[in-house]
């Protein structure tokens, strides 16, 4: 598969077992280049300010890189200290390994016909530290998570411009679901 659309990786930043942790969320999308730097940052600004609502102030957004197609040579990149903004509320943390998963039908076919998904995982997940049930996600944080993925089904305007999720090689997305239960996803130790 030959990667056609530009993308950007958002990096975040939390502790897991008493270390800091990096984890990140590559988005590829349609619209063609964002064009120079500023607009880029003007990207990544959106990108950042549609995050952040999805995290308590435990999680920190801390960088942005923007891709050419075909390439891991980042042509823009931006540092930031972005705090999540989630009201942490009854809410509880899981442990690291714990993600909830978005994930987003596409126009593209398997060879055998089946629909294709792009998915995204976010760790730092909250469970409802109230009810005991340790499996669901806190249902703020999955409706905040459920918007952003609306949000990028629809389109992220910048600068008259709409960028929209899509596969690496360009099919578009055309429906999201965050699963309602926490899953898992390991970290190389």
């Amino acid at each position: 598969m030959a990667t056609t659309q530009h993308s950007i990786k958002v990096t975040k930043t939390w502790q897991w077992r008493g270390a800091t942790k990096d984890f990140s969320n590559r988005y590829y999308f349609d619209g063609g280049s964002p064009g120079d730097s500023d607009a880029w940052h003007t990207l990544m600004d959106a990108i950042v300010a549609e995050e952040k609502a999805m995290w308590d102030s435990f999680l920190h957004i801390t960088r942005c890189d923007g891709y050419a197609p075909g390439s891991e040579v980042a042509v823009a990149s931006k540092t930031y200290t972005q705090a999540g903004t989630l009201s942490l509320g009854v809410g509880a943390r899981t442990p690291g390994e714990c993600a909830a998963v978005l994930r987003m039908a596409t126009t593209k076919k398997s060879t055998k016909n089946h629909t294709v998904y792009v998915f995204s995982y976010f760790h730092s997940v909250l469970y409802n530290g109230t009810s005991g049930d340790p499996d669901s996600v806190f249902a703020s944080q999955k409706t905040a998570m459920e918007l952003y993925g609306q949000h990028w089904l629809d389109g992220i305007t910048v600068g008259g411009r709409t960028y929209k999720r899509t596969t690496p090689d360009g099919h578009a997305t055309t429906g999201r679901i965050v699963d309602p239960f926490i899953g898992h996803r390991d970290f190389p130790r």
